[in-house]
């Protein structure tokens, strides 16, 4: 039912462009294969991507590389060559090494946390109402995502690994109490968990930090940049991203049940000042 509904979507999108394309020579727009098998042309990312290069006018291909975990797709989006576009949550780090589109992709939903633990480790979570009372547990994340660096900027404990199998192996394991999921992940990973797994949502807490994942391109590519930028920004004026946003992820905000949590606010101490945090219309603002 998606992939008829997304169909339509690209019609409609297609059909409402008002852009033309130029004489220009095509561009040849490469992302990183994901990492997780399940991941299709039906991703979110992906689609976006798609619709923003349609609404850019520009003549393009767009294909992918060979699979590869994030910390190697961007050193292959820094080269250029295998890749030179991907999205990542972004960092001052990062915004020096790529070109970012200043965009949030996920309308900074990906800084709002739900935490998945196994249900022997629940009660750890009953008394937990601040920041303070975080300090006891200890949260998994992958070494390189720039989440793992904000939670231990906050004084909280954390464990790494490279893969989200290892990291999901970790949790089933013990070796760790909690893992962060952004509210949009949360449902698709417990579904491809599973009903065997004992893995499941805290109920009564959240985390929260201004974060966003951006589409960085390879800063020697003013062009492609230039594309999905222009592209996206034609999204938003026509409604279309809010469309597409909205089919992707209305039904997940509203099972996340974030009125029945405590969100315990995080600073991000690695966010450029050049974010477009006062931009409302490019963040998601709960109810």
């Amino acid at each position: 039912m998606l992939v008829s509904s997304l169909s339509v979507l690209l019609c409609s999108l297609c059909a409402n462009s008002q852009t033309v394309s130029v004489n220009q020579q095509p561009l040849k727009v490469i992302y990183p294969k994901p990492e997780r098998a399940q991941e299709s042309e039906n991703w979110y990312p992906l689609v976006l991507l798609k619709f923003a290069l349609e609404h850019s006018g520009r003549d393009h291909t767009l294909e992918s590389s060979v699979k590869m975990v994030q910390s190697r797709s961007l050193k292959e989006l820094e080269q250029g060559d295998l890749v030179n576009v991907a999205w990542s949550m972004t960092s001052i780090e990062r915004e020096r090494v790529f070109n970012p589109v200043r965009i949030p992709i996920y309308k900074g939903l990906y800084g709002l946390r739900l935490l998945l633990t196994t249900q022997d480790k629940l009660a750890k979570f009953a008394n937990v109402t601040n920041l303070y009372s975080l300090r006891n547990i200890d949260f998994i994340q992958g070494h390189d995502w720039p989440d793992t660096v904000i939670i231990r900027d906050n004084g909280l404990s954390v464990s790494t690994s490279t893969t989200y199998e290892a990291l999901y192996n970790m949790l089933l394991k013990g070796r760790g109490d909690a893992f962060p999921r952004s509210i949009l992940e949360v449902d698709w990973e417990l579904e491809q968990l599973g009903q065997q797994t004992n893995v499941q949502v805290v109920p009564n807490i959240a985390l929260s930090y201004p974060a966003a994942i951006y589409y960085f391109v390879n800063s020697k590519r003013p062009d492609i940049h230039h594309a999905i930028q222009s592209g996206l920004e034609k999204m938003h004026e026509n409604g279309e991203f809010d469309r597409l946003f909205t089919q992707y992820f209305a039904d997940t905000i509203k099972n996340a049940n974030l009125d029945e949590k405590t969100i315990v606010r995080l600073k991000n101490t690695h966010m450029s000042k050049l974010t477009p945090l006062e931009n409302n219309q490019l963040w998601f603002k709960p109810n």
